[in-house]
């Protein structure tokens, strides 16, 4: 998945709840470059010219079948353009060593390796630690600069925020944020982070946005899933959540059949990919839903799914546009707007995460439908296109529905009105992402 889609759907989130979300507390009028909407290679001026410099991944999924190839994040030039035997070059480039000392975090929550490679004529070179960066570039004099540098160094930009680097008479600051709000020792903070021309980096400010969960270890709807009769529950909450729970379990074998689906039709790896790690964070969506179902008095029924047979690539691409590309894509931002809203202090902490690996899951589907548009003849593109506009129609409709006045205080679910408002803003942002 590139780094591009979730940063495309914080934007449209962010966009989209505005209205409704207060600034976090650290001043950000210090910041005032978009980095994270820019090719930021593009600002990297190394000490002596190359032909080409890439920034490149490699996660690692604890498993050898999901082993991924070099993911080129960013690059600049052309590789190997003035070597005297460009084979041979490319070749060198190609076998250069894939260990790193800098470590961050994946797409998918998954630890990844990162490092720098470059050519220049017939030399090649892989930039492994701190060290060897810093005598690369020199001095980190630009805001490209200072955002790989503190990349590298772990610090993870926020990319949801409009602006994340900003001048200082020491060099640069950058807006950062950490943790994942799973674990009682693992809260999400923002920073300030000071990165100095000489490279050196200090943390100015933090803020806490979300205390972790202690408890910590919405969905796609598997083709063949038998609906159940409505949940019992002793409350209206535990019945909301009894029904969550049932559709977050559902969208296990959603994922599992996806993943098939795409390596038979010969989908890249890192889509198939996506939907398996997709698969494991429904798995504790339902555990954690049904635990707020059986708090409030709701008992979540296990899904029964029929099983079905592999489908067409237009009929995968049809369910993804419904499914994913509106379900999903809504219910990602409904789970941000009830992780801020919800009266209930456990269900704020569940939502939290939740709604982070939904937008996720949304990007999946959005770049499945990228991937797909033009291995479709024209008749297809219209049969995706329709099931999408359907998707969009029935959802609309489905927003005038009145939940108990519990379900909207304690769970933070919108009212119909603020709901179908945060539909068309959802609307209007991801339009607009579309013709950036």
């Amino acid at each position: 998945m590139a780094f591009s889609d979730l940063d495309r759907f914080a934007r449209a989130f962010t966009a989209a709840l505005a209205p409704l979300i207060a600034s976090c507390g650290i001043e950000e009028d210090q910041f005032d470059v978009d980095i994270c909407s820019e090719r930021f290679l593009s600002m990297v001026e190394p000490e002596t010219p190359v032909d080409y410099f890439e920034l490149r991944s490699v996660p690692s999924y604890g498993d050898p079948e999901l082993d991924q190839p070099i993911t080129v994040i960013d690059s600049v030039g052309e590789k190997c353009a003035t070597a005297s035997d460009e084979a041979a070059c490319l070749a060198a480039f190609d076998a250069l060593p894939t260990e790193s000392q800098f470590v961050g975090v994946g797409n998918f929550d998954s630890p990844e390796v990162r490092l720098f490679a470059w050519s220049r004529a017939d030399e090649v070179g892989a930039i492994t630690d701190m060290a060897g960066l810093l005598a690369f570039l020199g001095s980190v004099d630009t805001a490209g600069e200072a955002a790989l540098v503190g990349r590298l160094a772990g610090h993870e930009l926020l990319c949801s925020e409009p602006h994340q680097v900003g001048d200082h008479p020491e060099g640069h600051v950058l807006y950062t944020t950490s943790g994942s709000g799973c674990g009682s020792k693992n809260d999400i903070v923002h920073h300030v982070v000071l990165v100095r021309t000489d490279g050196s980096i200090s943390v100015l400010d933090s803020k806490r946005i979300q205390r972790g969960d202690p408890n910590c270890a919405i969905g796609r709807l598997p083709p063949g899933l038998c609906r159940p009769l409505a949940p019992a529950a002793s409350r209206p909450v535990g019945a909301f959540f009894a029904e969550v729970a049932h559709l977050e379990a559902a969208s296990v074998p959603a994922f599992a059949h996806l993943a098939r689906e795409l390596r038979a039709h010969g989908a890249p790896d890192a889509l198939r990919r996506a939907a398996l790690r997709s698969r494991d964070d429904e798995r504790r969506h339902a555990r954690l839903t049904a635990r707020l179902a059986r708090r409030f008095g709701g008992q979540p029924s296990t899904p029964r799914v029929r099983p079905t047979p592999l489908r067409p690539l237009v009929e995968v691409l049809a369910d993804n546009a419904a499914e994913g590309c509106v379900r999903e894509t809504f219910g990602a931002l409904v789970a941000h707007v009830q992780a801020r809203r919800a009266g209930d202090p456990q269900v704020r902490r569940t939502l939290a995460r939740i709604a982070g690996d939904e937008t996720r899951h949304a990007a999946l589907s959005w770049g499945l439908a990228r991937w797909a548009r033009g291995r479709m003849r024209t008749t297809e593109r219209q049969h995706v296109a329709r099931a999408h506009a359907e998707a969009l129609e029935r959802l609309a409709g489905e927003l005038t529905r009145e939940h108990d006045a519990e379900v909207h205080a304690l769970a933070g679910l919108p009212e119909p009105a603020e709901a179908q408002a945060l539909f068309a803003s959802l609307r209007d942002a991801l339009r607009s992402e579309a013709r950036a």
